[in-house]
């Protein structure tokens, strides 16, 4: 009965570590952009054959994704912490790792897990739309500068044609890394 409590007990403090250190990854790609409403730019005044013209290169640009697809990981493990960026150089996403802070030393030893200290972005940058402060690290392959982003919901644009059609792909499962 007693080893069953204690079975019960470390699996409820499992499950809850790995609720706060799990991460996510997602499988993003460029998607069509949903089609206009056709009370949108009304209120335009331009001729009717600029409207056409208009119309026609938007619509050719927009409803075409160039189909980028990557998959994206966000937060870290149990033992380990990472951050997530685009590095326009490479052309791909880019993390870099460290070991969390409050792993014990003796259980560091028996996992025979490397101390990597926490990197020291390269600057930081301030956001005058949303008034955040952003943070610039180098890319691990290119020592480049990418800027963090912190969470899936931060990308709205596709970083290989820059349009707004870069969402979750929901015909691929999402990932909860450990």
């Amino acid at each position: 009965m007693k080893r069953r409590i204690m079975s019960i007990a470390l699996a409820v403090c499992l499950a809850t570590a790995a609720a706060i250190y799990a991460g996510d990854g997602f499988a993003m790609k460029c998607q069509p952009q949903p089609k206009e409403t056709p009370t949108a730019g009304a209120s335009k005044t331009l001729c009717v054959k600029c409207q056409a013209a208009e119309k026609a290169t938007k619509t050719k640009k927009a409803s075409q994704p160039c189909g980028y697809e990557s998959n994206v990981t966000f937060g870290g493990g149990m033992f380990f912490e990472q951050l997530t960026g685009y590095c326009r150089p490479c052309k791909k996403f880019v993390y870099v790792s460290w070991t969390r802070e409050n792993i014990p030393t003796d259980l560091k030893k028996q996992m025979k897990i490397k101390d990597r200290p926490k990197p020291k972005p390269l600057g930081e940058v301030w956001d005058s739309k949303t008034g955040e402060v952003i943070a610039i690290h180098a890319c691990p392959t290119c020592k480049g500068p990418f800027m963090e982003i912190k969470k899936v919901d931060d990308l709205k644009f596709c970083p290989a044609c820059n349009h707004s059609h870069f969402a979750i792909d929901k015909s691929k499962p999402m990932i909860a890394i450990d």
